[in-house]
């Protein structure tokens, strides 16, 4: 007795990947960028860089394990591009 997976779910798994990793991945990056700019102001440039990709890094893994808990992809959605226009928008501003 073998159970058929819809393609509408698959889709919807290939999608949850997509926003996890590769939009994940550019949040990630608009997020080390802000981070960098901001703490370059405080403390010296070489830890600024070391503490931005260390707390990055803890982003990613948040942003990641957050795609897969989100139960409706339209939220997922809606939290993700917003967190990017929002990033992005900061990443505008500062640099």
């Amino acid at each position: 007795m073998s159970k058929t997976v819809s393609f509408s779910y698959r889709i919807s798994v290939l999608y949850r990947f997509i926003i996890a990793f590769i939009l994940g991945y550019i949040c990630t990056s608009l997020f080390i960028h802000n981070l960098t700019l901001i703490l370059n102001t405080v403390l010296p440039k070489a830890e600024s860089i070391y503490l931005a990709a260390f707390i990055s890094l803890l982003f990613f893994i948040g942003f990641v394990i957050s795609s897969f808990c989100i139960y409706t992809v339209r939220k997922l959605s809606l939290i993700s591009f917003s967190l990017l226009v929002c990033l992005a928008v900061i990443y505008w501003i500062l640099g």
